[in-house]
C-alpha cells in the first residue's frame, strides 16, 4: 500500500551501491578501477537538481559518510511513501469517501510524518528510521481494522521488513531483526483480528480485490529487488577487493593470489625488463612547497607515470618517497619488453619536463634500465606486495644514480636488444657499487622522426 512507489527507492539503492558490479573488476585497468573505487563512494552516483538534491540529503551531512546512505535511503523512504499515502488517499476520497473517510485522514497524517523524517535525524543515526517504522506499522494495522484482512494490507508488513535492511543497514543488524519479528507479529495479528473491517463500502469485494493485487505485486517486487540488491553488495565487495588488488600487482597475478591465498606466488623470468628512476632537485622543494604542495606535485607526477605505464604495457611495482620503479616482460612475456621500457623513460623524461615549466620549477630525472633474468613474487599476509629481485633488479638500481640529471643509462643487454630500434651513446664502463665495473650506454632516442606522444603534449604547452 504505502510501498508501492518504494520499487524506485530499491532500484535507485543498487545504482548507489552497485552501480558498477555488472561487470568483472579483472576486465579492466588499474587506473579505470581507482576511478571505479572513487565513483562508488559517492551517496547517488548521479547528479540531482539543486532543490531535490537539498531534500535527499537533508539532515545527513553530520553523519560520517558511511553512515550517510542508510539516512539518505531513510530519506527517500519517508519521502516515496508520502506521496503514495497521498494518492492512497484521493484514491479512497473518490471511490467512497463517506465511508473511507477514516483511512483518508490516515493517509494524510501519515503522509505528513514521513515526509519530515529527516527532521528526526538530529536525535540520532537511526531517529528517522524508527519513526518511519512505527509511522507505516501503526498506520497498516489501522488501515486493516477499517476495511479487514481481504484487502492484503498486512502484506506491506513483509516488504517493510525487507526494506529495514536498506533503510538500517547491516551494522544494526540487530535492529533490523527486531523490526522483522515487530512485523512478523503485526501481520499475524491483524490476520486472525480483523477478518472483516469495521465498515462497509459500495462495491466492497471489487475494490478490496483491487486493492490486494497492487499489495501482492508490490510486495513481491520490492522483496525480489531487494535480494537482488543484496546479492549486488556481495559482488560490488568483490569488485572492490579486485579493484586494490590491481593497483599492487598485475592481474594474473591476482587471480592467482584470490584462487589459492594461502600458497607461495613466486616465479623465475629470463627475459625481462626493470626501470628504476628517481627525482632530481626534488629535496630543496620540501621546504619550499609544503606537505600539501608536495603531495600534489608527487601525484601529478606518479599519475603522469602511471598513465605512461598503461600506454606502455609496463607494470609499476612501487614508489618509494620520489623515486619510481617498473617493470615489463612479466607476467605476461612479451619479446619487446626492452623497447617498450625505453619508450616509457624518454615519455617520463618528457612529461617531467613539461611538468617542471608549467609549475616553474627546476625540476628533472635520472633513470637506470636493465634486462635480464629476474625472479618475481608476492610477500606479505596483512598487506600484499608485489616485488621483483635479482641482479637484473640490481644492475637497474645501480645504474639510476649514477646518471646525470635528465639522463637514461642503460645495461649492455638493453643495448643489444633494442640497438637498431634506438640511438646510444657509449658511457663507457662505470664503477656499480656491489657489482663492479659494467658497460654503459645512455639512451638518446628512438630511430624515427615521428614526435612521442609525451613529446607532442610538451611541444603543444610550450607554443601556447
Amino acid at each position: 500500500m504505502l510501498f508501492g512507489s518504494l520499487l524506485d527507492l530499491v532500484t535507485n539503492s543498487l545504482r548507489q551501491n552497485g552501480s558498477i558490479w555488472t561487470h568483472s573488476a579483472l576486465s579492466s585497468t588499474p587506473m579505470e578501477h581507482r576511478r571505479d573505487i572513487l565513483q562508488r563512494a559517492r551517496l547517488l552516483p548521479f547528479a540531482l537538481p539543486g532543490l531535490v538534491r537539498t531534500l535527499v540529503y537533508a539532515g545527513t551531512h553530520q553523519y560520517p559518510a558511511d553512515e550517510r546512505p542508510g539516512l539518505v535511503a531513510a530519506n527517500v523512504t519517508g519521502y516515496l511513501a508520502a506521496i503514495s499515502s497521498v494518492c492512497y488517499a484521493i484514491n479512497y476520497a473518490l471511490h467512497d469517501f463517506e465511508n473511507l473517510a477514516p483511512i483518508v485522514y490516515g493517509n494524510l497524517i501519515s503522509a505528513i510524518i514521513t515526509a519530515l523524517i529527516p527532521l528526526a535525524h538530529r536525535f540520532g543515526r537511526v531517529a528517522g528510521a524508527l519513526v518511519l517504522v512505527a509511522t507505516v506499522f501503526t498506520t497498516i494495522f489501522y488501515f486493516i481494522a477499517v476495511v479487514g484482512r481481504d484487502s492484503g494490507i498486512q502484506l506491506n508488513y513483509i516488504g517493510a521488513a525487507a526494506l529495514a535492511f536498506v533503510v538500517i543497514g547491516l551494522q544494526r543488524i540487530w535492529l533490523v531483526g527486531a523490526i522483522i519479528v515487530v512485523a512478523a507479529v503485526l501481520h499475524l495479528t491483524a490476520w486472525f483480528m480483523f477478518q472483516e473491517g469495521m465498515v462497509q463500502f459500495r462495491d466492497s469485494q471489487a475494490f478490496l480485490d483491487q486493492i490486494y493485487t497492487l499489495s501482492a505485486i508490490s510486495i513481491m517486487a520490492i522483496i525480489a529487488l531487494v535480494v537482488f540488491y543484496a546479492f549486488g553488495l556481495v559482488r560490488d565487495a568483490q569488485d572492490r577487493s579486485d579493484a586494490l588488488l590491481l593497483n599492487i600487482m598485475p592481474a594474473t597475478i591476482a587471480e592467482r593470489l584470490k584462487e589459492r591465498p594461502d600458497s607461495t606466488i613466486a616465479e623465475r623470468y629470463e627475459n625481462a625488463t626493470i626501470l628504476f628512476a628517481d627525482l632530481t632537485g626534488f629535496t630543496p622543494l620540501t621546504n619550499r612547497l609544503g606537505p600539501a604542495g608536495i603531495v600534489d606535485l608527487l601525484d601529478e607526477l606518479f599519475t603522469s607515470f602511471d598513465e605512461l605505464a598503461l600506454r606502455h604495457n609496463v607494470e609499476k611495482i612501487k614508489t618509494i618517497g620520489d623515486a619510481y620503479m617498473a617493470v615489463t616482460g612479466l607476467p605476461e612475456e612479451r619479446p619487446d619488453h626492452a623497447a617498450c621500457m625505453a619508450r616509457m623513460a624518454l615519455d617520463m623524461r618528457d612529461a617531467i619536463r613539461r611538468i617542471s615549466d608549467r609549475n616553474g620549477l627546476a625540476l628533472n630525472i635520472r633513470v637506470g634500465i636493465a634486462s635480464g633474468p629476474v625472479i618475481a613474487g608476492v610477500i606479505g599476509r596483512t598487506k600484499f606486495s608485489y616485488d621483483v629481485w635479482g641482479e637484473t633488479v640490481n644492475l637497474a638500481a645501480r645504474l639510476e644514480p649514477k646518471a646525470h640529471a635528465g639522463q637514461i643509462l642503460v645495461g649492455e643487454m638493453v643495448v643489444e636488444a633494442i640497438r637498431h630500434q634506438f640511438d646510444f651513446e657509449d658511457r663507457g664502463p662505470l664503477e656499480l657499487k656491489g657489482i663492479g665495473q659494467v658497460p654503459a650506454w645512455t639512451l638518446i632516442g628512438e630511430k624515427c622522426a615521428k614526435p612521442r606522444p609525451a613529446e607532442l603534449e610538451r611541444l603543444q604547452d610550450s607554443a601556447i
